[in-house]
């Protein structure tokens, strides 16, 4: 599968000549009639593309059903492609608008705070306001705003290095299924996964806000989370990059509505996974709490009782994938005793 092109700004720190590239390059890709959905923090990048309707913002209870009505108006409006400027979840609802209009999809993020940002999923909330991670459209192009990403809250930075700690403990999960007979591991994915944790690694243990006003951390971040996104659709899922501690975080989602942004919530997963493995997770805790990642359920307002009940329905979000949490089988019992012992 076609991996995407990507283009980097960086040229200067002006928004507005970022811009102008864009569309530059836009029309260098041969796309002329983009249909743009963008983020309020993408609004300078939309009006700078010239389309022949008006950019779309999703509120923020844009689902499913607004992603097929989106991609319906695509169509009706001649469109050749979707554009989509934003963080996350303006991403992912890019993604899939594209996928139910049978378009190419480019995207532009705002910020770095997940490796949805080429990956073949789209998570977007259904019908009962749940986040649902759904196969949708991998995007062709990735354009990177260096000067808007440079400005973008330390806590995107966070979360953006919180979903590429989850690599190795995903890969982990990968292996543990394959020795029990139930997935083949594809190396060329595999290798994609470990070499975007192997770029961000040394980072994890330094002051954030410094690392956050280097440019040059900015790209090395942006590089990473592309080269997990690439990880998954070499793979055509996310199994590279997703394991126990996904489902913990969808769980949180399901449960509670989410606590916090994706990569936070897929960091403090990654305690359970490192315990669960019998290793001890107080190394990682004290990475995450310098890193400003929740590294105790209390950060993300979750009680004992709501952490046991998040523990016991994280296996139930990804039916069919076999990880760490599977081989345990926890019960009520098992998973109290689990919360004691990493947090006594």
């Amino acid at each position: 599968m076609p991996l995407p092109e990507v283009f980097l700004y960086d040229a200067s720190d002006s928004v507005s000549e970022a811009s102008a590239d864009l569309a530059a390059t836009l029309s260098e890709l041969g796309t002329e009639a983009p249909f743009v959905i963008a983020s309020h923090h993408g609004a300078v990048y939309a009006h700078a593309i010239k389309t022949a309707s008006d950019p779309r913002t999703p509120g923020p209870r844009a689902d499913q059903d607004w992603a097929m009505d989106t991609g319906s108006a695509a169509k009706r409006a001649g469109a050749d492609s979707i554009v989509a400027i934003g963080g996350g979840r303006v991403l992912d609802l890019g993604k899939l608008v594209a996928a139910r209009a049978g378009l190419k999809v480019i995207v532009v993020p705002t910020q770095l705070s997940h490796d949805g940002i080429c990956s073949p999923v789209a998570v977007v909330l259904d019908d009962d306001g749940r986040s649902q991670s759904l196969g949708a459209v991998e995007p062709s192009a990735v354009y990177l705003p260096i000067p808007t990403l440079m400005n973008a809250p330390l806590t995107s930075f966070a979360a953006g290095l919180g979903d590429l700690i989850a690599n190795p403990l995903a890969l982990r999960d990968w292996r543990l299924a394959a020795e029990h007979g139930l997935e083949e591991i594809d190396q060329p994915a595999w290798d994609l996964s470990a070499e975007a944790y192997s770029i961000i690694e040394r980072y994890l243990d330094e002051d954030l806000a410094s690392c956050a006003s280097d440019p040059e951390f900015v790209k090395l971040l942006a590089q990473a989370l592309i080269l997990s996104g690439e990880s998954m659709i070499a793979s055509g899922d996310s199994r590279p990059a997703s394991g126990a501690e996904h489902e913990i975080s969808h769980a949180i989602d399901h449960l509670y509505g989410g606590r916090a942004l994706h990569g936070e919530q897929v960091a403090f997963g990654c305690i359970f996974s490192v315990a669960l493995y019998g290793d001890d997770p107080a190394g990682l805790m004290s990475r995450l709490r310098r890193l400003g990642l929740p590294a105790h359920p209390t950060d993300l307002g979750l009680d004992a009782g709501a952490t046991e009940a998040v523990l016991l329905e994280a296996p139930e979000t990804r039916p069919g994938r076999f990880t760490v949490l599977e081989d345990a089988d926890l019960d009520p019992r098992s998973a109290r005793a689990l919360i004691a012992r990493i947090w006594s």
